[in-house]
């Protein structure tokens, strides 16, 4: 590969190709932040005399892989640190300027370089290759901005569609590479298509980890977003101007750019099915898939939040509040761990002189309250808090615990993390399910029946759960049809089929269920004659 390199750089100037890559490849043998700051002040030194060389795309393609090792390396440390604030903010510290400084001296070099390797045609594949490597740097250095801020910044599509519509009129036009999954010009559509996700994904909405997944999510399914020259019904997505605004639904092509035969246009309707697909997949395997999660990093609850989120982002439907915030202060007392909300439920509803000391409680204060949800502020956090995992609320004044979803979880310092709670249920139950026990005739001893007992938490129609009767688990243990008798409730016997699974928790599953009636005790087989 070094061999291929140098045969692009006049002579003499392959001691430099050598250097620069010795001197990547060194620093990359170091932790990412010492890396991503040596190899910084080392382009930094470099781009000062970049206008006389012109052999900075060649040296940049070379250097390519390493730099993204290391960044890649940062970028999972960034996922790894959850809510080690300290840690987040040192690799984005160094992250952010790396980023910038490769993304700056890309766009010199293309500046130079570009037209000039343009008039061959056999170059072709080697500036739709630099291209791509281009746009893969804009979309890091965009996603840790976003990350470090998150605010509705934009990307750069004013620099962003020429480049592409150039490389891709080489050596044929547009219809000789679009559509091709392979090659360079495969690889640049696929980097372009990303960009067009992530124009669609990061929105102040998510934070920190969040972003990351959303990114992760992006990534994985932007090979089947289509990208043609032709404005139809499958590819409705384009930009309407020379500005920064990012492809958005056209009803008609501007008039400038149908004269001048010009613009990419793209469709997502394949990307929102993969999207969905890709939903059901961790639902069914209780995973996400090693693709996505190679160091098996993410968690469930939290990445279907984030799928969730962006099959509305991804259709174009609004994602609002479901309800206003208003700023409050206060505390409140919060219980985690499944089973320790259960008992504490039991306690507070049930007579009993019996009371268990839970080392899951502990004090938050409160930051805004809404009809559906509090936001609260978790100091000397331990690391217990994750999106999607059940939490029990306690004022001062109430009886019984509240039930609810951890659906944000930001680390604002160290050992503090901001976290915004919905609420389930103001009034929840602690059941005790009874399902046919699986022995065989060999285990049981007499003939009555078998049972098991599955403990959970029922919750009764209320505005905050959708006037829905729900059901929640510890596991996925629940079938779907299948009727579970709820014995010894505060209003009797139940019974309770399941309908559908509504979600699944980083520490639950959420079953939606319906009443039905008591099934009838079963007449003897032999009936006592009437005296």
């Amino acid at each position: 590969m070094l061999d291929q390199f140098k045969q692009l750089l006049p002579f003499g100037r392959e001691s430099r190709l050598s250097s620069a890559i010795a001197t990547v490849e060194s620093a990359a043998t170091l932790a990412p932040v010492q890396a991503m700051q040596s190899v910084g002040e080392w382009l930094r030194r470099e781009q000062r005399h970049a206008e006389k060389r012109r052999d900075g795309l060649t040296i940049l393609r070379a250097i390519d892989p390493t730099l993204r090792g290391i960044l890649e390396a940062a970028m999972a440390g960034m996922v790894e640190a959850k809510h080690n604030h300290a840690r987040l903010n040192l690799l984005l510290q160094s992250t952010v300027p790396f980023c910038s400084v490769i993304v700056a001296a890309y766009g010199d070099a293309l500046r130079r370089d570009l037209t000039e390797l343009g008039k061959k045609p056999g170059n072709a594949p080697l500036v739709q290759a630099v291209v791509a490597n281009w746009l893969y740097w804009v979309g890091r250095d965009h996603v840790v901005r976003f990350v470090r801020e998150p605010k509705m910044d934009r990307l750069p599509w004013h620099d962003i569609q020429p480049a592409v519509e150039f490389s891709l009129g080489l050596g044929g036009g547009f219809r000789a590479w679009l559509g091709k999954a392979d090659g360079e010009a495969g690889r640049l559509q696929k980097q372009l298509a990303h960009l067009v996700l992530l124009s669609r994904t990061l929105t102040p909405d998510l934070q920190g980890r969040q972003l990351l997944i959303a990114d992760r999510v992006a990534d994985t399914l932007a090979s089947f977003i289509q990208v043609s020259d032709q404005h139809s019904a499958n590819t409705p997505f384009g930009r309407s101007g020379d500005d920064d605004n990012p492809p958005t639904v056209l009803t008609r092509v501007p008039t400038q750019t149908k004269m001048e035969g010009k613009g990419l246009y793209y469709g997502l309707e394949r990307a929102v099915i993969e999207l969905v697909a890709l939903e059901n997949l961790i639902v069914h395997q209780h995973k996400v898939p090693p693709k996505m999660d190679p160091n098996g990093q993410l968690e469930l609850a939290e990445t279907l939040a984030v799928i969730k989120y962006l099959k509305n982002r991804w259709t174009g439907r609004d994602v609002k509040r479901q309800a206003e915030r208003t700023a409050i202060s206060g505390a409140v007392t919060l219980c985690y761990d499944f089973g320790a909300i259960r008992r504490l439920v039991i306690q507070a509803t049930q007579p009993s002189k019996t009371r268990t000391n839970e080392t899951t409680v502990e004090r938050a204060m409160v930051e805004d309250v809404s009809a559906t949800g509090v936001g609260l502020q978790i100091a000397r956090h331990s690391g217990w808090v994750k999106v999607g995992m059940l939490i029990g609320v306690k004022t001062d004044r109430d009886t019984n615990w509240r039930i609810g979803l951890v659906r944000r979880a930001i680390a604002r310092g160290q050992n503090e993390v901001q976290a915004g709670v919905q609420l389930l249920a103001k009034d929840p139950e602690s059941v005790r399910l009874t399902v046919r026990a699986k022995v065989s005739q060999w285990e049981m001893v007499t003939e009555q029946q078998a049972w098991d007992n599955l403990l959970g938490l029922y919750l009764r129609p209320e505005a905050l759960n959708g006037n829905h009767h729900l059901l929640i688990v510890a596991k996925p243990q629940l079938d779907l049809g299948k009727t579970y008798g709820v014995p010894a409730t505060r209003e009797g016997d139940l019974a309770l089929r399941v309908i559908s699974q509504q979600e699944i928790g980083a520490d639950c599953v959420i079953y939606r269920v319906e009443r039905v009636a008591l099934a009838e005790p079963a007449a003897p087989a032999n009936p006592a004659p009437n005296p």
